[in-house]
């Protein structure tokens, strides 16, 4: 049986985005039920979708919102850096250590069947590239597959890093690591590859 949870009357469309939240951290997306949320909340079968016009719908502005979320966490981790490669490293370590702190939204921006129903999402994605080959593109020489074009191998190299590790940690694969060992981590592996290799 559900176990309603209390939220504020006319902020129910936050309350379902963070009950939605709740439920993809512990058991995955799949668990994701509009029935289920309403219940845990205590409202009508029919109330979520007031707010959403579909299950897709609320899973897409959670994207967004968590999209929004790791693109202002690994600028704030670059702010501090001057030298161009060691922001970008700063900014992959910090993107490891965001998918451990919010596997939510980590496993909602790893589906693309999601990420490819916002414009949003798409065009920081976009940006985030764009800055990403300004830097790594030209410290990192090499062209990448022309199945992956508009991606330089320095870039390839260091998404897959950080991708690589962050999904290793959140599907288990590592144990249990906390926040702060996996930003350890990826300070190590970029040690290990060269300060260039860091990205996200």
């Amino acid at each position: 049986m559900a176990t309603k949870r209390a939220y504020h009357h006319g902020e129910l469309r936050r309350a379902l985005l963070d009950e939605a939240r709740r439920v993809i951290a512990q058991d995955g997306i799949e668990a994701v039920k509009t029935n289920h949320l309403a219940a845990a909340l205590g409202v009508s079968s029919a109330a979520p979708f007031r707010h959403f016009a579909s299950r897709d719908a609320l899973l897409v502005a959670l994207a967004e919102e968590g999209a929004a979320h790791l693109i202002e966490t690994m600028n704030a981790a670059a702010a501090g850096h001057e030298d161009p490669l060691e922001a970008h490293r700063a900014r992959g370590v910090a993107y490891v250590r965001f998918a451990v702190e919010q596997p939510a939204y980590f496993r909602l921006l790893s589906r693309r069947d999601i990420v490819g129903q916002s414009t949003q999402i798409q065009d920081l994605a976009a940006q985030n590239l764009a800055l990403m080959e300004q830097v790594l593109g030209a410290a990192q020489k090499g062209a990448a597959s022309p199945a992956v074009a508009r991606r330089s191998a320095g870039v390839l190299a260091a998404q897959a890093l950080t991708y690589g590790l962050a999904r290793m940690i959140t599907d288990g694969l590592l144990g249990e690591i906390t926040p702060s060992q996996a930003e350890t981590l990826a300070h190590e592996l970029t040690e290990v590859l060269g300060p260039g290799l860091a990205g996200d």
